[in-house]
């Protein structure tokens, strides 16, 4: 059966004022206390009828160290939030499954949404909440949560005011990125040689930080497992390291910042069947994102939300590489990787089968969801492993700019940059010498395009409705690369409310007739908190560009209020 597009959603906007009704959200919640009565002591024994001692099954049999708070992840929220726990007092410990720092935030772009900051006023930007509100309602498809994505708003500016004033970072140019009102993605300026906007400057400003302060990072260290008294506050962590299993008391709070799930197929397939094979991430081979963050917190009863909806989707043609990065060398920059695939106007599509699947005119490189035409596309090819590849002639080798990295066609390598792929690239003298590097049927790529050429002879394709002008493949030598689809970043997670605190799954049980109430309202998790691309919410079905705005502000709030809970004996 086909896979059906998804209708497209309206263009009305909802206003900030309508979905926050009711929500008892009363401006920022930075700085505020959090008061969980009745949280009962995980260290006290529980006794059976007759008054003997039993053991508490939820604990391990003993804890190895104990901290304040313990963060799990080194990127852009696990960061601000060990800096700001430490801050505010906490003794702070910080462990990462990664064997260097940063994880995937020091592999992406810098830019870095934020809303209503006095950088954009400096700047002759106008912003207001409710623009702000309205414009990512509107282009998360109206699935955000009210109440966390207003979280990120109220506390924007003070965010911005903070990297500058405690992690030393200068501003540059405030941009526009998707469709929104006015420019909100905010750049680092230039540092340390790296340029301006670049992604990875964050992560060196924190790093620095987390230095200065002392605070103990662990690398190797990788998070298993959650204890949490039943129906009561989390205690701890499992957590394998080379050395072997070890559990760390929290006194105070776990806050979980472990990323995405997209390194994960099987997690994917579970929430989206028609991905049933494994695609290479974005973070590969560097960062491998399982999503431990997610199953440790669904296993105590945490809630998920939008899961469905997966992630974005982007890639690379002829290379399996989204950057090339020397780690863990911070004075070492990223380097690009993959051919040109801007011009496709001599280009033919053919998949498995050396057959067209899609009108080319349709496709796009950028940040992409599932439910586009090319996606739908892609997810009906029938052989395992979908593969996509682009075929062209000498002519359109020119016009792609391909002809500038012949090289890489006759002798790819990995390592160098455009970092191509063996076996991901093709070039020959006949139609079916490329056929057999690229691993297609021979016959069926001839015949693809001699009726192809055919269509472009007549200016006209009965088959996919490609618009003209269509230009023939005919001037030998002919080309070939091949597109590798990549899981990019998750628009779904775990379920928090404006507080970062994780929601419990149970409080969604409810008598007949019962009335909703907002995520403000509802049970939370005590001692735990989640922030970054593990959790969901903000965005609602789409990620888009510069998150990590959202990602960092969520983690600034969550480091401030975990190290304000009251200390577990």
């Amino acid at each position: 059966m086909a896979i059906q597009e998804t209708p497209q959603t309206g263009h009305g906007r909802v206003s900030r004022r309508d979905f926050l009704k009711g929500a008892g959200l009363a401006g920022s919640v930075m700085g505020a206390a959090l008061l969980i009565p009745g949280c009962a002591n995980g260290a006290q024994a529980a006794t059976d009828g007759n008054d003997a001692a039993v053991t508490d099954w939820w604990l391990p049999e003993k804890w190895d160290r104990e901290t304040d708070v313990i963060v799990v992840g080194t990127g852009d929220a696990g960061s601000p939030a060990a800096i700001r726990a430490f801050d505010a007092g906490a003794e702070v410990l910080v462990i990462d499954k990664n064997d260097f720092f940063g994880g995937c935030s020091v592999l992406g772009g810098g830019n870095c949404q934020l809303a209503c900051t006095h950088v954009q006023k400096e700047q002759g930007i106008e912003d207001k909440p409710e623009w702000a509100f309205e414009d990512q309602m509107e282009f998360g498809l109206y699935r955000s949560n009210p109440e966390v994505l207003q979280a990120w708003i109220d506390n924007s500016d003070a965010y911005a005011t903070w990297q500058e004033e405690v992690c030393e970072v200068e501003w540059a140019k405030v941009s526009l990125q998707e469709p929104a009102r006015v420019p909100r993605s905010h750049q680092a300026n230039t540092y340390r040689d790296q340029p301006t906007g670049a992604g990875i400057v964050f992560s060196m400003h924190f790093f620095e930080q987390l230095e200065k302060r002392g605070i103990e990072v662990l690398l190797q260290h990788k998070m298993t497992r959650i204890y949490r008294e039943p129906d009561g506050p989390v205690l701890g962590l499992e957590v394998e390291t080379p050395e072997g299993v070890i559990n760390i008391k929290a006194r105070k709070a776990v806050i979980v910042a472990t990323g995405g799930f997209k390194g994960n197929p099987q997690m994917i397939r579970a929430w989206h069947p028609a991905f049933d094979e494994t695609l290479i991430w974005s973070g590969w081979p560097d960062v491998l994102p399982t999503g431990d963050g997610h199953l440790c917190t669904m296993n105590i009863g945490g809630g998920v939300v939008d899961m469905s909806f997966i992630m974005e989707f982007s890639g690379r043609l002829g290379s399996r590489q989204y950057v090339r990065w020397d780690r863990p060398h911070f004075d070492n920059p990223s380097t690009s990787t993959g051919l040109p695939n801007g011009k496709l106007d001599h280009i033919v599509f053919v998949e498995n089968e050396g057959e067209r699947y899609l009108n080319e005119a349709g496709w796009e490189a950028g940040h992409t969801l599932p439910w586009l035409p090319h996606m739908i596309a892609f997810l009906n090819i029938k052989g395992r492993p979908r593969m996509e590849w682009m075929v062209t002639d000498q002519a359109g080798a020119e016009d792609a700019g391909w002809v500038k990295f012949e090289k890489a066609f006759t002798d790819p390598d990995p390592t160098v940059t455009p970092c191509i792929e063996p076996g991901w690239v093709a070039k020959a003298d006949t139609i079916a010498e490329l056929a057999d590097q690229m691993g297609v049927p021979a016959k069926n790529l001839e015949a693809t395009i001699a009726k192809y050429n055919e269509y472009a002879a007549a200016g006209e394709d009965p088959d996919f409705e490609r618009p003209g002008p269509l230009y023939p493949v005919i001037q030998p030598p002919f080309w070939a690369a091949r597109w590798c689809r990549m899981t990019h970043d998750q628009c779904t997670g775990i379920r928090v409310n404006q507080k970062m605190q994780v929601v419990d799954q149970m409080d969604q049980w409810m008598p007949e007739g019962g009335e909703s109430k907002p995520i403000s309202q509802e049970k939370v998790i005590p001692h735990l908190y989640a922030a970054g691309e593990c959790t969901g919410g903000t965005g609602g079905a789409v990620r888009g560009s510069g998150k990590r705005g959202w990602y960092q502000v969520h983690g600034y709030i969550a480091g401030d209020l975990a190290a304000k809970e009251t200390a577990l004996a």
